[in-house]
């Protein structure tokens, strides 16, 4: 062993002391590592064209260990799963713990794991007690084969207890969302417009559904039944939209702002014209039945999580966004890229479903925008696969062709975009 005038006093140390003084140089590394740390790239493509050296990234910022824990799937506010399923914590830092395990799980399950760290371990400032019970949310899985079977990787990221009562609230609440629409005979619909052959269509169509629907052709009635009685949502033409400078959509956001708004449109620039009024989504011109309703029931669900607890159902989550990008457009990568370091997004773009799901696996994603040039028939496939594991990702579809998007919005997608891809309307959705 080399000699140096620092190493003199530690050898002159017992072997307790000397595990002590090793949790406190690791602490003191992982301290100063994470102050000079450089901002990690915020583009990932998939899959890298360099291995990631995760491993050698680890054991530089993390305690390596070999501990036994148990870890269950945390259900309801701060009760478990009954069965335990046992772990071995590989590290752990401040930020979270990596261990492996035989259970398949999924990224974004919350866990509480519940293991006991070696008394060394306590002076390193990283826990206070040996006993613990942390509760974890999955950010990324990895398997691996073995004699035994399948093991899996899983990193996860702590989070506190308060968290994983509200977790469990947002549960409770989209069950009472569902049951609520369920019942549209207690929704109700006002028609505002000027084409009554179009308005009659829209009428009957409702009516059938089983929502209340009134039907009128000018502003001045539509305002005065608003404040006469309470309507859930105003569904309007860009032609009576427009009129005195999109007087009617001013009007009802300014005075009747948790009225929620459809406008139908005949063009993207349509679109952009409106979305400075704030309206809560649009159909295009030569719709379908199927894709209205799938439209009038993703903005209920909006008005209903506002009205029943206060808040928004989809909130503004731009910041710290990890979005999936299943596209091989360069115009998309200049969009979002340029916003990635501002927003803090994190992205990955791939080019065939099968990657697709790869990330959707060892990663938290929250955002899907699915290109539906390159993925075609089996992009809806896609889409509801993804809808059935991942209930809680929200997806964005490109498309030119009606039909298609049609086929994509039945297949679960909650939004889409027409090209040409434009920022303004790209980051209004993801917002």
């Amino acid at each position: 062993m080399q000699f140096e005038s620092w190493k003199e006093p530690l050898l002159k140390l017992p072997l307790d002391e000397l595990k002590k003084a090793q949790c406190f140089v690791t602490d003191l590394i992982q301290t100063l590592e994470t102050l000079h740390t450089k901002t990690e790239e915020s583009i990932v493509i998939f899959p890298p064209e360099d291995p990631l050296k995760i491993e050698e990234r680890r054991r530089d910022k993390r305690f390596d260990l070999e501990i036994e824990g148990v870890c269950s799937l945390v259900k309801k506010q701060e009760s478990e799963v009954s069965k335990e399923s046992p772990i071995i914590i590989r590290d752990i830092s401040k930020r979270g713990l990596r261990f492996v395990t035989s259970q398949s799980l999924m990224p974004s399950d919350v866990l509480v794991v519940t293991f006991q760290l070696p008394g060394t371990m306590v002076a390193g400032a990283i826990y206070k007690n040996p006993q613990k019970k942390v509760y974890v949310e999955i950010r990324r899985i990895s398997e691996f084969p073995t004699p035994e079977g399948l093991k899996y990787d899983i990193g996860a990221q702590s989070i506190e207890s308060e968290r994983v009562i509200e977790l469990a609230k947002e549960e409770e609440n989209q069950a009472q969302v569902n049951k609520r629409l369920a019942l549209k005979g207690d929704t109700r619909i006002l028609i505002a417009s000027i084409k009554e052959t179009q308005a009659k269509r829209l009428e009957e169509f409702l009516l059938k559904q089983g929502y209340v629907v009134h039907k009128v052709s000018q502003k001045q009635q539509a305002i005065a039944l608003l404040r006469k009685n309470k309507f859930d949502m105003v569904v309007s033409d860009i032609d009576t939209a427009k009129i005195n400078e999109f007087e009617l959509l001013k009007d009802i956001k300014m005075e009747f702002p948790n009225v929620g708004v459809i406008v139908e449109i005949d063009t993207m620039e349509d679109w952009k014209n409106i979305l400075s009024w704030e309206v809560d989504n649009y159909l295009t011109k030569n719709y379908n039945d199927e894709e209205f309703n799938i439209i009038l029931e993703s903005v209920q669900k909006k008005l209903l999580y506002k009205s029943m607890f206060g808040v928004d159902f989809k909130k503004s989550r731009l910041e710290g966004l990890n979005i999936l990008v299943l596209s091989k457009k360069e115009v998309l990568k200049k969009l979002l890229g340029s916003a990635s370091k501002e927003k803090g997004l994190k992205l990955f773009f791939v080019d065939d479903t099968i990657s697709a799901l790869t990330v959707l696996m060892e990663h938290k994603i929250d955002f899907i925008i699915v290109d539906s040039e390159i993925t075609g028939p089996e992009g809806c496939q896609l889409l509801m696969n993804i809808k059935r594991d991942f209930p809680h990702i929200e997806t964005i579809v490109i498309s030119q062709n009606l039909q298609e998007r049609c086929d994509f919005l039945v297949s679960g997608t909650d939004n889409f975009i027409v090209e040409p891809i434009e920022s303004q309307e790209i980051f209004a959705i993801l917002h």
